[in-house]
């Protein structure tokens, strides 16, 4: 009997948080997921198979993608999640080392996945891309200025990577959640969360089912007409 081929998913940052929610509902739900992050990961399921890497380091990217193109064949799907939430300082009070962090993770590391990627939805003329981000680009929050920047040349990166991938059936977006309750959030303290929510349009916490009713839309096929978008959750923009 011959096996059905799932759809190859691509998530980084899966060891907890939003990417372990994500990784979790897509393995149950007719995917195959190949997930990373720096730590290991505690998930096991028959659809799922982690690796351990930094994506900051250009090499192990291009082994591991190198790698999932041999053992999986076409990628169908990428999101690229993984990101640091370490403090909310003035942006006097930032030290450079954490500053040159927030930037080789989200930006730096987001490159280098979705350049990779890429290679091999050029190749088989599809795919979708969708880089995670947040809704503190738009409201613009004291204490996030490295945070926010690093995430909004990420948005950026993504606008233009839609426009050149576009003629090879690639769709390339943004999904900026509002607040979500991850280990990194709670760090930051009661305070930091409440004056976060009164300043969205709904004042709720964003539940890993509110993100991957959104994910799921923007990596459909059917949504072959969406691109270069960044979809803000929670607030007006």
């Amino acid at each position: 009997m011959t096996k059905i081929k799932l759809p190859v998913l691509v998530i980084t940052g899966t060891s907890k948080g939003i990417g372990r929610g994500l990784a979790e509902f897509y393995c149950n739900n007719g995917y195959e997921v190949c997930g990373s992050s720096r730590s290991e990961s505690s998930f096991s399921h028959p659809n799922y198979h982690h690796t351990q890497l930094d994506i900051t380091q250009e090499l192990e990217v291009k082994n591991w993608i190198t790698g999932l193109r041999k053992s999986h064949g076409e990628i169908d799907s990428l999101i690229c999640n993984a990101g640091s939430v370490k403090s909310a300082l003035l942006l006097s009070t930032t030290p450079g080392n954490l500053a040159k962090e927030f930037l080789d993770i989200h930006f730096l590391g987001t490159f280098f996945v979705c350049r990779e990627v890429s290679k091999s939805m050029i190749q088989q003329n599809y795919g979708r891309i969708l880089n995670i981000s947040t809704i503190g680009t738009t409201l613009h929050l004291e204490g996030t200025a490295v945070y926010s920047a690093s995430k909004s040349a990420v948005a950026e990166m993504t606008k233009i990577m839609a426009k050149e991938l576009a003629p090879l059936g690639i769709t390339c977006n943004v999904l900026a959640p509002s607040l979500f309750l991850s280990e990194s959030a709670l760090k930051l303290g009661d305070k930091w969360a409440a004056d976060l929510l009164s300043k969205q349009t709904i004042k709720r916490y964003a539940s890993i089912h509110d993100i991957i009713n959104a994910v799921s839309f923007l990596i459909s096929r059917d949504s072959s007409l969406i691109t270069g978008q960044v979809i803000n959750m929670g607030i007006v923009d």
